[in-house]
C-alpha cells in the first residue's frame, strides 16, 4: 500500500491549500459572476498542477494501477474512514486488460454525524474509492456547507468501472474506467432539496460550487475533465487517478 499511502500523504498535504483556494474562487465567483451561468472553465493548470506524484513502478501494458498489501487493508482503511461498502466480485470484460484490484461498490461516505449517499454504488477499485471518499469528505462536502449553504447528501454518479476503451472507443487505450480507477459525477443533491448539475447551474452559489470543487480536484486526482474539456465530457466530471507522461508525475486539469 506504500504507493497509495503515499498518494493519500500528498492530497492530505494539499488538503489545506485546496480548501483555501477554494474559498478565495467561491468569493471570487459571487464578485465577479453573480448571474452566470454557463459552464465553468478554470485554468488548465492551477496553482498545485505541478506537485509530484510519489514515483511510479511500471505495470504491465503500461497501465498504471492502484497497488495495494492486501484488499483486506485496503477495506479496513475503508472502514476506518466511515466510509460505507460493498465487496463485488471481479468483473469479466470483452477487451484485454480490463480488471479490478480489489473491485468494491461504493455506498457511501460519512462527514461528520450525515452519510454523503453515492445513489449508483459505483464499482471501484478500492484504492481509487478510498481516494475519492478523502475527497467528499475533505472538499465537497465543507464546501457545500460554505457555498451552498446546505449539507451535502448525495451525489449522482456513473457506474464506474467499464471495460471499453477511452471514450468509448473499442479501438483506443483502453480507459481507467477499465481498470475501475475513475469515476464520473453528473450532480449534487443537497439537504435543502437543491440538485446542482455539472452541466447547467441555477444560481451563483451553485456555479461557485461547481466551479472550485473542479479547480481543487487535481489535489485528489491526476485527471479531471468535464464541460468544455471535449464533447465527451461535456455532461460530467470525469476523476481518475492513471500516471501521465514518461515519469508518471504530470496531471491533466482542465
Amino acid at each position: 500500500m506504500a504507493r497509495l499511502k503515499a498518494m493519500t500523504m500528498i492530497s492530505r498535504e494539499l488538503v489545506r491549500c485546496t480548501v483555501e483556494v477554494a474559498l478565495a474562487l467561491a468569493l471570487s465567483a459571487f464578485a465577479t459572476s453573480a448571474g452566470a451561468l454557463d459552464a465553468p472553465s478554470p485554468p488548465r493548470r492551477p496553482q498545485f498542477q505541478n506537485v509530484p506524484l510519489p514515483e511510479a513502478k511500471p505495470a504491465v501494458g503500461d497501465t498504471p494501477r492502484v497497488e495495494t498489501e492486501s484488499a483486506e487493508d485496503c477495506m479496513a482503511n475503508m472502514r476506518a474512514a466511515g466510509v460505507a461498502f460493498e465487496p463485488a466480485e471481479a468483473p469479466t470484460g470483452a477487451l484485454d486488460g480490463c480488471a479490478i484490484e480489489a473491485p468494491v461498490r461504493l455506498v457511501s461516505v460519512t462527514v461528520g454525524i450525515r452519510r454523503v449517499a453515492l445513489i449508483a454504488k459505483p464499482l471501484l477499485a478500492c484504492g481509487f474509492a478510498l481516494q475519492f471518499s478523502d475527497y467528499v469528505k475533505n472538499l465537497l462536502a465543507p464546501l457545500g456547507a460554505g457555498t451552498v449553504g446546505a449539507s451535502l447528501v448525495a451525489i449522482d454518479t456513473g457506474s464506474g468501472y467499464e471495460c471499453r476503451g477511452r471514450n468509448h472507443d473499442s479501438g483506443a487505450k483502453l480507459s481507467a474506467h477499465a481498470k475501475g480507477l475513475a469515476l464520473d459525477v453528473g450532480a449534487f443533491v443537497f439537504s435543502d432539496g437543491r440538485k446542482i448539475r455539472i452541466d447547467a447551474q441555477s444560481d451563483p452559489q451553485s456555479t461557485a460550487y461547481v466551479k472550485t470543487l473542479r479547480t481543487a480536484a487535481c489535489g485528489w486526482f491526476t485527471t479531471v475533465l468535464g464541460p468544455g474539456s471535449d464533447p465527451y465530457h461535456a455532461s460530467h466530471l470525469h476523476f481518475d487517478i492513471e500516471r501521465h507522461g514518461s515519469n508518471g508525475g504530470y496531471r491533466i486539469c482542465q
